[in-house]
């Protein structure tokens, strides 16, 4: 299998964790804010734990490596993060999660505007539909009062697409620690918001899987995929 195809093969992985956002915004009767937090925090732990695990006494040293860009990362993902579940809040499940697998194609628009990248002409046109389809959705939420639900969705993608091309800018450095200072920056900003924090074993154990396998391991295969 070549590079491209374990990457591309990656990405999917990562997709289909992610999609699970939706099952576990629904199952969870949490404020948001409590749901980020742990969320949050669970899944910089299990990605804390896999980094050490990869790199056993380089771990500060890895983090360190990320600089200013991972930094930038990090800040992107968190913000990613708060828009994507509080978008679940405000618009369909279908609506976020249609307009979030538009990340990919954000992410070639920007490429192409930002870095100069130049992509398939399929890449491009595809790139346009999906473009023309997050249109078409937002114009009908407008109409059913799911705007600001739809478009903190596409502010997810966006800010997504900003994650990948910095991941692709620096391929020859780690960036998963800068995954995990995402996952451990969001309980930080939402912790004053959350309505408490002390919650049911059952919720508990729900939210656990809800950072561990959806937001976690999504990060895990999203940046090694993208690198």
């Amino acid at each position: 299998m070549t590079r491209h195809s374990q990457g591309f093969l990656l990405l999917v992985v990562s997709t289909v964790a992610y999609s699970s956002a939706g099952f576990f915004t629904r199952l969870i009767h949490l404020d948001a804010w409590t749901m980020l937090f742990w969320r949050g925090l669970f899944a910089g732990l299990m990605i804390l734990c896999v980094i050490v695990a990869r790199e056993r006494g380089r771990t500060v040293a890895a983090i360190r490596e990320i600089g200013w860009p991972g930094l930038g990362a990090a800040l992107c993902s968190t913000a990613a993060t708060i828009l994507f579940l509080n978008a679940f809040r405000r618009t369909s499940v279908a609506d976020v999660v249609v307009i979030a697998a538009a990340t990919p194609f954000v992410t070639a628009g920007l490429g192409w505007l930002w870095l100069g990248v130049r992509e398939a002409w399929t890449t491009i046109a595809a790139s346009l539909f999906a473009l023309a389809g997050v249109g078409i959705m937002v114009g009908g939420a407008s109409v059913e009062g799911h705007l600001i639900g739809d478009v903190l969705a596409f502010g997810t993608a966006v800010c997504m697409a900003v994650v990948m091309l910095i991941i692709r800018q620096q391929q020859q450095t780690s960036m998963l620690p800068a995954a995990c200072l995402s996952a451990l920056f969001c309980p930080l900003v939402v912790w004053p918001f959350a309505s408490s924090l002390a919650i049911g074993e059952g919720d508990m154990l729900t939210l656990f899987l809800f950072g561990t396998t959806q937001l976690g391991s999504g990060w895990c295969f999203s940046h090694w995929g993208a690198g």
